[in-house]
């Protein structure tokens, strides 16, 4: 299936793109979510679960751990942070938009 095989191109232009490595300011903690949200490895250790807890927090449970014991910060913090990296990261529209459903498919955007 040929859209398909585009998205995982696009997938694969993102991990290029938005690797810590081009963005010096970028904390540990963020590149771990950048990671978990494009479905790439940046950071040991990895998160493989996020929650949105009901007063708006975000925690992150690592590879390895047994709950989500990883305390992200306030969910409007994240997606703050991610929608500036969105503009630091010269995407293309096509890029931007399989971007931003990752990350609302990952529950991490408010609707």
């Amino acid at each position: 299936m040929e859209d398909e095989n585009d998205k995982q191109d696009i997938v694969e232009s993102l991990k290029k793109k938005l690797h810590p490595q081009c963005f010096t300011g970028m904390s540990g903690k963020f590149a771990a979510i950048v990671g978990y949200v494009i479905g790439a490895v940046f950071t040991e250790p990895t998160i493989v679960e996020m929650v949105v807890t009901s007063d708006d927090f975000v925690v992150a449970r690592d590879a390895g751990d047994c709950g989500c014991n990883s305390f992200i910060g306030a969910r409007t913090s994240v997606e703050s942070n991610w929608d500036k990296l969105m503009a630091a990261a010269d995407l293309t529209p096509e890029e931007r938009a399989v971007a931003d459903a990752m990350f609302v498919r990952k529950g991490l955007r408010a609707r």
